[in-house]
């Protein structure tokens, strides 16, 4: 969007002429602005109207000279930029203020299919927990995958942006379906689409626009991230019942073991703790005979403890 049809947006607004999509950007630079909480709510609404106008006015009052292409480019993704971390402000400080939520949560070996007001469809792996409206109010529809893993089919809508809160990502789309692992207990969260065009975003600012069969992976502690190319169908396997482990580490595993079949997996010695795996892991099939064959990997024997498996 340029400077020049951003100012007739907001004169449109002005005069009560907007449509819903053009009002819910323009009140989100309005809800930027503080104002004393004391005057009255009409007062205050005059308040962020002259103030919102008399900013924009200044910068777009003196445009240049030479217009080259690649400073209209600039300026819009500045624009985009600012307006997508102003939207990330306002909703992050309206959080659940007005909308009623339920928690859903599944346990060890458990899986549960949850379906939203808008006739979206979630899919919720074990030990996990997900925070969603009892119904979809204002602009964007929110849901809080506060724990866990879980694979979504978004009902497209254009006009009401749908948005995964994870503890470190936000996820945005519009109507598409794709997988959010974000376990506290591993390293990294992994958001991958298996269709449609889903935006990853932190503290307002865009990640990665990601198309089916790219995962984005994000680093809790370094903060750092990286995309990948992987199967959009065993992105999603996991809800038939197998999962793919691609060059895991003894961490993860054991955590895949441990929401599958109940069981604790656990490193013998250093050795072990540093083996990476790759397998497909069946959650039909005997513990015992998976554990055979993670043995058969690096040439291991496993020994049983109640509850717990030494792999050494």
């Amino acid at each position: 969007m340029d400077i020049n049809k951003f100012r007739k947006k907001l004169k449109r607004y002005q005069e009560g002429q907007s449509n819903e999509t053009e009002s819910a950007l323009i009140e989100a630079w309005y809800k930027s602005y503080p104002v004393d909480e004391q005057q009255p709510d009409e007062k205050k609404a005059q308040i962020l109207r002259d103030n919102i106008h008399n900013k924009i006015k200044a910068a777009t009052s003196n445009p240049p000279l030479i217009y080259l292409p690649l400073f209209r480019i600039a300026a819009s993704l500045a624009i985009i930029s600012t307006i997508s971390l102003l939207i990330w402000k306002y909703t992050s400080s309206k959080q659940a203020e007005h909308l009623s939520y339920y928690t859903v949560t599944t346990g060890t070996k458990g899986i549960k299919q949850v379906t939203l007001p808008d006739g979206s469809v979630i899919w919720l792996n074990a030990d996990s927990r997900l925070k969603v409206p009892v119904a979809f109010k204002g602009h964007f529809r929110e849901v809080y995958l506060d724990e866990g893993e879980a694979f979504f089919e978004v009902k497209r809508n254009q006009y009401h942006p749908f948005i995964v809160h994870s503890t470190n990502v936000n996820v945005q789309v519009l109507g598409t379906s794709f997988n959010v692992r974000s376990y506290k207990n591993l390293k990294s969260t992994e958001v991958a689409v298996a269709t449609g065009k889903v935006g990853v975003t932190k503290n307002g600012h865009t990640l990665a626009m990601l198309l089916p069969g790219q995962e984005l992976s994000y680093n809790h502690d370094s903060g750092k991230y990286y995309q990948k190319t992987v199967n959009p169908d065993r992105v999603q396997s996991w809800k038939q019942g197998y999962t793919y482990l691609k060059d895991v580490d003894f961490k993860e595993l054991s955590l895949v073991i441990k929401n599958i079949f109940g069981l604790s997996l656990k490193a013998g010695n250093n050795q072990v703790n540093a083996y990476h795996f790759s397998l497909r892991v069946d959650h039909h099939i005997p513990a015992d005979q998976l554990l055979k064959v993670i043995s058969q990997i690096h040439n291991t024997q496993f020994r049983k403890e109640g509850n717990n498996i030494i792999l050494y």
